[in-house]
Formats: structure tokens, sequence, C-alpha cells
């Protein structure tokens, strides 16, 4: 058995479209401490790790390990139905195949999806010692990003003397954004040594999805090693995404 309510359904909403960027279906595991949900993209060059307490819903009962198979076009299909000042409830009964969501506002909507058996990929999560950590507004990092993809496919990050630059360029031109702590956009820098990598906007892109649910986003990496961003929700729980670099010799 298991249920959770959420007092706004357009947290959910958000959460769901950050998910779905990167995969098409995944296994939320619900469980008494909150649900969590790990995958990686068709490609295996990103990955999504979700993690919320229950202390991020309004009221949340799990009797075990409930294992939630979902199509997430299916589950955005669903939310794009949800208004402002609605409540979301989740619910799946024991042994039942169908994930019901309902919504409740001015009406009572109830949709019920079928539960995919998708198998539980145990994925672990990359152990990478990053030589950079940088915190800023997660607003800021996304119009960096759309700067950069005005120019390129692909984009270089570098911090060093305690400013964080990047860069893009390709055949539509070039563009260099510097973040610095004077402006108040670069919160922290923490640098073990000098580092730059060079990563995937299309997927970049698609992470700062989650830029609408956290003010603020940490970005790691050391030199030509994985990216990784972890955005801590506004409502309770994280999201973390990870990226494998875009080596030079490609």
């Amino acid at each position: 058995m298991f249920k959770a309510v959420l007092a706004d359904s357009r947290v959910w909403k958000s959460i769901i479209e950050s998910v779905s960027t990167l995969v098409d279906e995944g296994v939320f595991v619900a469980d008494p401490s909150g649900i969590k949900l790990r995958a990686m993209d068709p490609s295996r060059v990103a990955m999504v790790d979700l993690d919320l307490p229950k202390g991020a819903f309004e009221s949340y009962e799990c009797s075990g390990e409930v294992p939630i198979g979902v199509n997430f076009e299916d589950m955005k299909n669903v939310m794009r139905r949800a208004g402002s000042n609605e409540k979301l409830e989740i619910e799946k009964g024991e042994d039942e195949a169908r994930l019901k969501m309902r919504l409740r506002g001015k009406t009572t909507r109830t949709f019920s999806l079928p539960l995919l058996d998708t198998g539980k990929e145990e994925l672990s999560v990359p152990r990478i010692p990053f030589n950079v950590t940088v915190k800023a507004p997660a607003s800021t990092i996304n119009e960096a990003i759309k700067d950069a993809d005005v120019v390129s496919d692909f984009v270089r990050m570098s911090v060093e003397d305690g400013q964080m630059r990047i860069t893009a360029s390709g055949d539509r031109g070039e563009v260099e954004i510097v973040i610095t702590k004077e402006s108040g956009e670069l919160l922290s820098v923490e640098v073990k040594e000098p580092s730059q990598a060079l990563y995937s906007l299309n997927y970049l892109s698609k992470m700062m999805t989650a830029s609408s649910l956290a003010e603020i986003v940490a970005v790691m990496f050391s030199k030509d090693m994985p990216l990784r961003l972890d955005f801590n929700l506004s409502s309770g729980g994280k999201i973390v995404y990870y990226l494998a670099p875009r080596m030079e010799s490609e």
C-alpha cells in the first residue's frame, strides 16, 4: 500500500518534466522513507537521481518497498491537466496493476495509469573525485547554457582564479560567459585544482529544466570527467544529474 499527497500538484508536474527530458520509462521506488528514482538515458550518457523524502509531501503512507514502473510521457500528459491550487494524490493499492493519480480542486479527477513491468536495474552512483565545486543561482547557469546553445552543440566549463567561465564556439559563432563572486552570481567556489571539461549542450539544456524547482544549483566537475549537477528542491528533496564529458579526441 502506498499513498502520497502533494499540496501543490505543480511540483510533481515540474519533477516529471525534469526527469522525462532524459528517460522515457522508469521505476519509482517508494518505501517508508520516501520516493526514489535512478535511471539512465537510452544512450547511457546521462543519469538522473531523484530523492523525495516523506517530509516533502503533505501526507505520506507506505507499508514497505513499492516499485512503480511508469511511462513518463503518459504521466506528463496527466500532469498537463493539473491546474493551480490543486492537490495531487498518488496511490497504489496492494497487488494493483495501476497507479491512481487524483487531482483535487474545484472538482476531483482521478486518472489510472497502467504500471510497467520494466524491471529494477541496479544503478550505482558514479564515485568521482571532483576538483571543482561551485554554487550559483540556477537561473544564472540556465541562462548561460541558453547563451552557449545559440552558437554551438557543446560547452566548455572551467574554473580558475575564483571565476567560472562557460564558453562555446562553432560555425555559428562564439560566446564567453564569466561568473564571479564580485557580481554576486557565484555564491561559492571550491577548487582543488583548476579544471575544464567539455559537455553536450543538448543534455545540459534538458537537465536545466530542473532550474524551475530550485533556486541554487551546485556544479561539480574535474578535467575531462563527468559533470554533476545538484538541485535541492525548494519543496524538499533533491534531483542530481550526471553527464559524461565530450572528449577532445572524438
